[in-house]
């Protein structure tokens, strides 16, 4: 979504429609407690990619990543869609539960592969750097090797963030019914911009994070920004046709072990000041984008 850029219209009508998110970021920062999993060198974007897939795949076993899937132009890498599927098959292990505890290291080390080629596919110009360009050079593309290009101390991470998500997110995710979650979730706005979610259960619009937060002094603390509070609005207004009934929004800040709940006409009253009507926004919001396309909503 395209709220980065302080000159996309979208960002604009946000600026001016939903400003006040001085009283959701006190509060966000009221509920926040100690960072309980610390960071460390591995790639904090791959890491975080890692543990959306690692998430999904622990609700549905059959949860297919369509973006990790897609074959990169770039490559030409024979038997590149059979051996990812691989890897997306040895993930889904991650929806046994109990998971035991040999099976850890190798759901976390597919979901960090998985990770790598979603990035490579939408960013093609990363190539150069990307830990898979090696393997592609060198016809070494594999499952096997996939599986070992995820450092040691981000297995250790995802490992700690995987625990406490079981434990955190069992009364919201793994407790419903495998019919009323939606994984990686896209919009019908999304036509227009591209924007899709990490989990919908149940009309709760869950957004995974996995960053550090800000320092202070010797200890860090957890952060709102406003780049969080236009993505999860953005998304759901982007369902204009209320497809998947959205009432709440949810942030689960991974490093603290925190989910955060908003009513989502309380959030967005908040945000606007006054009341707002969800309808109307989402109408408004659709008729910004696909006027941006010269077509009429």
């Amino acid at each position: 979504m395209a709220i980065a850029d302080k000159f996309c219209p979208l960002r604009q009508y946000f600026d001016r429609r939903f400003p006040h998110i001085g009283p959701v970021q006190a509060d966000y920062r009221a509920s926040s407690g100690p960072l309980l999993v610390e960071g460390s060198t591995a790639n904090p974007g791959t890491l975080g990619g890692a543990f959306g897939f690692l998430m999904r795949f622990t609700l549905d076993a059959d949860y297919r990543p369509q973006v990790a899937v897609a074959h990169p132009a770039i490559s030409g890498t024979p038997n590149y869609l059979s051996e990812v599927l691989k890897v997306a098959r040895l993930a889904s292990g991650a929806a046994h539960r109990p998971l035991p505890e040999q099976a850890v290291a190798t759901v976390i080390r597919a979901s960090w592969a998985l990770a790598l080629c979603t990035q490579l596919y939408r960013n093609p110009y990363t190539f150069p750097t990307s830990p898979l360009a090696g393997l592609i050079r060198d016809g070494r593309f594999t499952a096997d090797t996939l599986l070992t290009l995820a450092p040691d101390e981000a297995v250790v991470q995802l490992r700690a963030l995987y625990m406490l998500a079981i434990t955190e997110l069992w009364e919201l995710l793994l407790s419903a019914p495998p019919s009323a979650v939606a994984l990686g979730p896209t919009f019908t706005a999304s036509r227009f911009c591209r924007a899709d979610a990490d989990i919908i259960v149940d009309g709760v619009l869950l957004e995974l994070k996995t960053r550090l937060g800000t320092a202070k002094k010797s200890r860090r603390a957890d952060a709102l920004s406003l780049a969080d509070i236009y993505q999860m609005i953005g998304y759901a207004l982007f369902d204009t046709t209320d497809t998947f009934r959205i009432h709440t929004i949810a942030l689960y800040s991974a490093r603290y072990g925190v989910l955060h709940r908003w009513p989502l006409q309380q959030l967005l009253d908040t945000l606007a000041d006054e009341p707002t009507d969800l309808a109307t926004e989402r109408a408004n919001v659709l008729k910004l984008l696909s006027s941006q396309h010269g077509l009429t909503a």
